[in-house]
């Protein structure tokens, strides 16, 4: 068996991510985090000494469970001449990074809010390689699927500020994936919040969570 295949995140049932063997850890600043073996990263968003859970899901009643993945379950499909963009609303953690690096493509503000034909297909991969999430994706002329196209091969979890864990090239365990779902690029609900938990629904930008303040029931 490989290191690689020895990383691993189990999720405790309305309680901590357990991560195992885990060979880098980005703390919300940039810095290096500590490693251990065997960590729990808190996802209740309570926790005193986050991201690593002090064990405040048992007093807060933190329940894990997910609401039903079915509705909006969906992927919406924008087609442009040299480049086909798919976005999932369900996987988006509104982190943002689509939008700030390629306005004229990706618009909030407009209707449709992604027009391929509004930028250069290299643009339009970067912008899909940087989605922490997976859930945008593209696909061009003569390509069957679509993709997420992840950049590198490394182990990691960084630890967005105020926001979710960025998981890359790590498995998860027993994870529930929604529709179109990446197995190697995803996001991790570290607020509590979240309706499609341990997935991040960015509803850690909806409700303004900071992991500066203790969650409550």
């Amino acid at each position: 068996m490989s290191n690689k295949e020895k990383v691993v995140i189990e999720v405790r049932e309305d309680g901590p991510l357990v991560v195992k063997n885990v060979p880098r850890l980005e703390m919300p600043d940039g810095a290096e985090g500590p490693l251990r073996p065997v960590m729990a990263l808190c996802r209740c968003g309570a926790s005193s000494r986050k991201p690593f859970c002090d064990g405040s899901h048992l007093k807060i009643g933190f329940s894990g469970k997910s609401d039903d993945l079915t509705e909006n379950n969906r992927i919406f499909s924008y087609d442009g001449e040299e480049i086909s963009i798919y976005y999932s609303r369900l996987l988006c953690s509104h982190s943002g990074k689509c939008s700030a690096r390629l306005n004229s493509v990706f618009d909030p503000s407009s209707k449709p809010w992604i027009i391929p034909d509004k930028g250069s297909v290299e643009d339009i991969k970067e912008v899909v390689a940087a989605c922490p999430s997976g859930a945008l994706r593209f696909s061009q002329p003569g390509e069957s699927g679509n993709a997420t196209h992840i950049e590198g091969n490394d182990c990691v979890i960084k630890i967005e500020k105020n926001g979710p864990y960025h998981v890359s090239n790590i498995n998860i365990k027993d994870a529930r994936w929604a529709n179109g779902a990446s197995r190697r690029k995803y996001v991790l609900c570290r607020c509590g919040k979240s309706a499609i938990k341990p997935f991040c629904d960015g509803a850690h930008y909806d409700e303004k969570w900071s992991d500066e303040e203790p969650a409550t029931k």
